[in-house]
Order: structure tokens, then C-alpha cells, then sequence
């Protein structure tokens, strides 16, 4: 059974370059103008802030980082059953109204 990937699974795929992003975190990624480089970054310096091993259909982290602007990026990851890439699921900046002023705590 998968479980949520861990940060040390994170940081060996950003460093290996064995990621991948989804459909829908391209579209967002574009919808937002955020870097491939800034995504990379924030997978290797953020933290992993909420893990949800009944994530559908993979269990996922959910990663918090800061850009060099100083605004905060949420990253949700995960890894698949068949092939253990790291899958970049979709990339936000996150809502002040949904989420306390530290941004790993959701109102």
C-alpha cells in the first residue's frame, strides 16, 4: 500500500530529476507563472505540512515553501503504486482566507 511520500523520497527526485508533473499542476503551474526552478526550490527547502495517506488516488504530502518574492507556495505530491516517481500533483499560492498567517494551518 503506498504511503504519502516522505522528504527524503522528495529530495532524492527533485536532486535525480525523476519527477514528474500532472495535467492539471502544469495548467496551474503556467496559470500562475511559476517556474520550474521555484517548484524545485521549494521541494528542497520547504516541509512537508500536511500528509494524507488517503489521498485519491495516491496518498499525498502537502509541502510549504517560500518564493524569493517572500509569498508562500503550497506543493501537494505524491507517488504512484506501479512506477515510485515523484508526481507533482498542483502548485498554489495558498488563500489567506483558508489558511492562518503561518500558512501550514488551515481556519
Amino acid at each position: 500500500m503506498p504511503v504519502p511520500p516522505g522528504i527524503r523520497f522528495i529530495h532524492s527526485h527533485i536532486y535525480a530529476g525523476t519527477y514528474r508533473l500532472t495535467g492539471h499542476a502544469t495548467l496551474r503551474r503556467l496559470e500562475r507563472g511559476i517556474a520550474l526552478s521555484q517548484i524545485e526550490d521549494v521541494l528542497l527547502k520547504g516541509e512537508i505540512i500536511e500528509r494524507n495517506p488517503n489521498g485519491d488516488p495516491y496518498p499525498t504530502s502537502l509541502i510549504l515553501g517560500w518564493l524569493a518574492s517572500g509569498e508562500p507556495l503550497h506543493i501537494v505530491c505524491s507517488r504512484g503504486n506501479t512506477e515510485p516517481v515523484l508526481r507533482i500533483v498542483t502548485v498554489y499560492e495558498p488563500d489567506d482566507s483558508e489558511w492562518q498567517r503561518d500558512y501550514k494551518t488551515r481556519r
